[in-house]
């Protein structure tokens, strides 16, 4: 997961934060950026929160309240799944910071051969 931005799940419905330009978190270590997203997804259990679909400039569209009966980071759900989860918080529309690359270097080197990846990232 190459998103910086808090994400995770309500209700098993996918949730995430946005600042301008998909910088929610833009300035925050590693981390902090965690650290953020584990205290607004566990924070949300069990009260009522406000909740929209974004539109093509991603404005927010019919914003709602909802319950938040269940609250999960995506990390939590990859492995409730029984699969493994590797996060690198890289910052939207930039390139990435050294410390990033070289996150996901030494993780590439350590992978056994054959083995699957599954990415996701809208801005590539």
């Amino acid at each position: 997961d190459l998103r910086q931005e808090s994400h995770g799940f309500f209700n098993g419905t996918a949730v995430s934060w946005y600042g301008e330009r998909d910088w929610g978190n833009v300035g925050l270590t590693h981390e902090e950026a965690l650290a953020d997203e584990e205290a607004r997804i566990h924070g949300a259990a069990g009260q009522m929160t406000a909740v929209a679909h974004l539109g093509g400039e991603k404005n927010p569209l019919d914003e709602h309240e909802i319950f938040v009966e269940e609250a999960q980071t995506e990390a939590e759900l990859v492995e409730a799944a029984g699969l493994r989860y590797k996060r690198i918080t890289a910052t939207d529309h930039i390139w990435p910071a050294p410390a990033a690359v070289d996150d996901f270097v030494r993780f590439y080197k350590s992978l056994p051969e054959n083995v699957w990846l599954h990415y996701h990232c809208k801005a590539g």
